[in-house]
């Protein structure tokens, strides 16, 4: 079933971009909030090739937690965007533990589907603050994100997103490195946009 549902995502979505005229210019902007939770999906520690996944005690250990961005992209084709976001994710561990991360990062958006109703994916990279306990680290960060962005009137619209992080944890002290992990979350927001 799963399969079914991600092919037919995929020949809607490709299907639309083939019959869809361009609704933005090059030079047209956005400029999005996101609030939202993201829900941990895995942890791999290198140290011990153990591999856990799903939210909550017995598995990642980490809670569903929340996440707030904004983001600014300039289309520089009428089909692509290049922009960044910045945002805050915080999670608490299964002894409450507060896990706190800073993502921020470049962006590269395609939009098949656009107009009154976007269908944007988005692929990034960049780095992101992390900090666990009394241990805090900068770190690489990357993602890809698929969402859909309804607008009723010709600037403001209001869109769904979903997707997948990546943040690795390689510490640099050596008494941590034991601790390093590779760690995996499903940010689910909802978004305003303004396009100009």
């Amino acid at each position: 079933m799963k399969k079914f549902l991600l092919l037919s995502c995929l020949v809607f979505t490709l299907t639309s971009a083939l019959f869809a005229s361009a609704y933005y210019d090059k030079g047209s902007q956005l400029f999005s909030f996101k609030v939202g939770t993201t829900v941990p999906a895995f942890t791999y520690f290198m140290n011990t090739n153990e591999f856990v996944s799903g939210p909550g005690e017995g598995n990642t250990g980490a809670k569903v937690g929340g996440y707030g961005a904004i983001s600014f992209q300039v289309f520089n084709t009428q089909q692509t965007a290049l922009g960044g976001e910045i945002g805050y994710n915080f999670n608490f561990s299964a002894a409450n533990v507060l896990f706190t991360a800073v993502p921020f990062y470049a962006k590269y958006s395609i939009f098949p589907v656009q107009g009154q109703w976007d269908i944007p994916i988005s692929f990034g990279l960049g780095g992101a603050y992390i900090k666990y306990n009394d241990a805090s680290l900068m770190t690489l960060f990357a993602n890809m994100e698929f969402g859909f962005t309804w607008y009723p009137a010709d600037h403001w619209g209001f869109g769904l997103n979903t997707g997948f992080w990546v943040i690795p944890e390689f510490n640099y002290d050596e008494q941590l490195q034991s601790d390093n992990a590779l760690a995996g979350f499903v940010p689910i927001t909802l978004s305003i946009t303004y396009r100009q």
